[in-house]
């Protein structure tokens, strides 16, 4: 087929979040229908086969949070295993393809690296849900979304190849449209990718989950004002404009030094911030492990015109956020030399996370509240 293609960005309204309150929307973001516990359903199927898994979708201190990945012995008893994670992020489809694959590619393998993943030994499965891109009288934006196509498919060579993960399978779902009364619905084009990784040592497997009160909590790599597409710009009701932007190089270099970290056992737990951005990482990892943490939004390193809803909402790829013993911390932050990162708080016996700084002050939201919102939504409470 010989088909047109033409590409104009789209522009959105951006949402007034001068009166928002971090603390109260985060704990309502928890809650929403990308980011909510999905436990209830996710339970009535079999992880278990053969009783291999070493880490599990649940985790954390009542096995009630979701996981970023799994890990799962190669054969009984072997020390060997696979890493398992996935990414979706189809709200940045509708402000650029080319960047919603780039950065769902990231987390995947983010995902993958923070549980325990090899990074050289590392293979993709791209899945595409896509509606109709042939321009027809029935799809008369036909030539918009084949363009919306061509970037995702320009993404997928161009970060696969920097990244040096093939595509070992996927699936391609091609006109996802229906006309219901006369009015023809088309699914967002989306991207998900799973990343299947070695683990060489399950001993050395690592959990979201906060462990101990007193750890430092750091946060590794830049956060910019990139809220466009975000879980909570979509809250919001709104789409925006500034949507993530992945550098593969950067990345690959904070990458192959996380992946140290990870088999000298320096990390008590580590995440990768995705959908929902760096709130809902913490609130996951407090969730998980029934502790709090005291955070400073000021050390958050950042670049661009970064406020506080920016720091902690932002899902600006790249980035992990770790908790570390402090007798640990000194060789931690050796190993991360020349990377960005910053010690941005600590773990607390406090049932809350606490957010402080010059913009805000000091607020918090109670783990009771969080765990509310993040199970009723599908009524598992």
């Amino acid at each position: 087929m010989h088909l047109k293609a033409r590409w104009k960005a789209p522009h959105f309204p951006e949402p007034d979040t001068a009166d928002r309150s971090i603390a109260k929307d985060l704990a309502q973001l928890v809650g929403e229908l990308n980011l909510c516990s999905c436990e209830y359903k996710a339970r009535q199927y079999d992880h278990e086969v053969k009783g291999l898994s070493a880490v599990k979708p649940y985790g954390g201190r009542c096995r009630d949070v979701a996981a970023d990945a799994t890990v799962t012995m190669i054969e009984p008893l072997s020390r060997e295993g696979v890493v398992l994670s996935s990414a979706i992020l189809p709200h940045f489809g509708d402000i650029d393809t080319y960047h919603m694959t780039a950065a769902t590619l990231d987390l995947a393998i983010r995902r993958a690296l923070a549980a325990g993943g090899d990074l050289s030994k590392i293979a993709v499965l791209d899945n595409f849900c896509w509606p109709d891109p042939v321009q027809s009288e029935k799809t008369p934006d036909g030539e918009y979304k084949l363009a919306q196509l061509v970037r995702a498919n320009q993404a997928l060579a161009d970060y696969t190849m920097a990244y040096l993960c093939p595509c070992i399978s996927g699936k391609d779902s091609m006109k996802n449209d229906s006309t219901r009364g006369g009015r023809k619905i088309s699914i967002p084009p989306s991207l998900l990718f799973s990343v299947i990784a070695k683990c060489p040592d399950i001993s050395h497997a690592v959990t979201f989950d906060v462990k101990n009160p007193g750890d430092f909590v750091y946060i590794l790599g830049d956060t910019k004002p990139e809220l466009g597409g975000s879980e909570y710009f979509n809250m919001l009701g709104f789409t925006g404009n500034s949507v993530p932007e992945v550098d593969a190089s950067v990345n690959l270099a904070l990458y192959k030094k996380v992946e140290k970290l990870v088999k000298q056992d320096l990390a008590a737990s580590l995440a990768a911030p995705g959908p929902g951005g760096l709130g809902m990482a913490l609130a996951k990892g407090a969730m998980g492990g029934r502790l709090g943490m005291k955070i400073d939004i000021d050390a958050i390193p950042a670049s661009g015109k970064c406020g506080a809803l920016e720091k902690i909402f932002s899902e600006s790829a790249g980035r992990f956020l770790a908790t570390v013993a402090p007798g640990k911390a000194e060789t931690f932050e050796k190993a991360l030399a020349g990377s960005t990162f910053a010690k941005i708080g600590t773990v607390t016996e406090k049932q809350e996370l606490e957010f402080s700084g010059a913009e805000t002050g000091v607020i918090g939201v109670g783990l009771d509240e969080l765990l509310r919102n993040y199970k009723e939504t599908l009524d598992q409470v």
